[in-house]
């Protein structure tokens, strides 16, 4: 397990570097003034010039890189064009808004979506799985835009029973703010002991972790299903069924653990699928995190922010799926 530790972390490495060579190159081969943006559109030129030396675009491009990459090392992500504010103070504040969503999202559709799969295994060719192949499809196939809309029309305007947007009720808004300890808020509730403001937290949160959840759900669900049906064809499974071993251990001794490799590939993708859908996710709940803030700076052209959001989602991306990789390993040693 060490070497392949060892050989994991060089390819992270390398990859995050590729990354940073990418997102800059293509920062830098967007149209529009950086330094004419900055100051604003009414500046003269010679503040235009001014702005152009303190941001360094005077300067080859191999020597903006470098400069770039001296201040990423030391968390600096440049300043906002829009509201010239840090942008690491800015992405420290939105992103644990949005991994909070998306990791509950995550676990949401591994702890429904793994078992549907394996019951709709276990009895193969009855009503169950149908449902769960039916469920499954359905979760697959809608967009999420119109499922998110979907729920607010059901649970919002014909039921009243979550709120239509938000992170959290008004009146919340007036009392003094949590402290701080790890930014995800339901965690810091927990830890604070406010159970009130958790729960407030939480019934904001579930029609946009449910909205995210769902084609995560139905591509675990599936593909656990028919990573099961295979694993189970296999001759060890055959020997041991002729042995007299019986079909429930059979599938949750033998089958389950040789049949998780390729539901653990497909949570990595989930990830990154997810990081994508909370854009139209927290547009669409008003949700103040990364994909909110990532449009508004769309709109307006900021494109530190945008060089920032698109390499910290990149590097997400890139860790989960090495994370995915180590454990892949670990449940399946035939894995080199």
């Amino acid at each position: 397990m060490l070497p392949f530790l060892i050989r994991r972390l060089a390819g992270l490495v390398f990859l995050l570097l590729i990354l940073t060579m990418l997102v800059f190159g293509l920062s830098r081969a967007l149209p529009g003034d950086v330094a004419a943006m900055y100051v604003g559109l009414k500046a003269k030129p010679e503040q235009i010039q001014k702005a152009r030396l303190e941001l360094g675009l005077d300067k080859p491009v191999h020597v903006q890189y470098l400069r770039y990459m001296g201040r990423l090392l030391k968390g600096d992500l440049g300043i906002s064009l829009r509201t010239h504010r840090p942008v690491a103070r800015d992405l420290k504040e939105k992103l644990p808004l949005s991994l909070e969503i998306v990791l509950l999202a995550l676990l949401i559709s591994i702890a429904l979506g793994l078992p549907m799969g394996v019951v709709a295994a276990f009895k193969r060719d009855t009503w169950i799985d149908s449902a769960v192949n039916m469920i499954g499809s359905a979760a697959v196939s809608l967009p999420i835009f119109f499922l998110a809309l979907l729920l607010q029309l059901v649970f919002f305007n014909w039921l009243g029973w979550f709120p239509l947007q938000g992170r959290i009720s008004t009146m919340m808004e007036f009392r003094d703010p949590l402290p701080a300890v790890t930014r995800f808020g339901l965690i810091d509730a927990l830890l604070a002991g406010d159970l009130e403001y958790m729960a407030d937290m939480a019934w904001h949160m579930f029609l946009p972790v449910v909205s995210l959840a769902s084609i995560p759900l139905g591509l675990v669900a599936r593909l656990s299903r028919s990573s099961l049906l295979e694993v189970m064809q296999a001759d060890y499974i055959m020997a041991a069924r002729a042995s007299g071993v019986g079909e429930t251990v059979l599938f949750f001794r033998y089958g389950l653990r040789n049949a998780l490799s390729p539901v653990l590939s497909i949570m990595g993708l989930s990830m990154a699928l997810m990081l994508l859908n909370t854009f139209y996710v927290e547009q669409i709940f008003n949700y103040p995190g990364i994909g909110y803030w990532a449009l508004a700076s769309i709109f307006s052209l900021d494109y530190p922010v945008l060089v920032a959001i698109t390499l910290v989602l990149g590097a997400i991306y890139v860790l989960s799926n090495t994370i995915i990789d180590v454990l892949r390993r670990w449940v399946d040693p035939r894995i080199k």
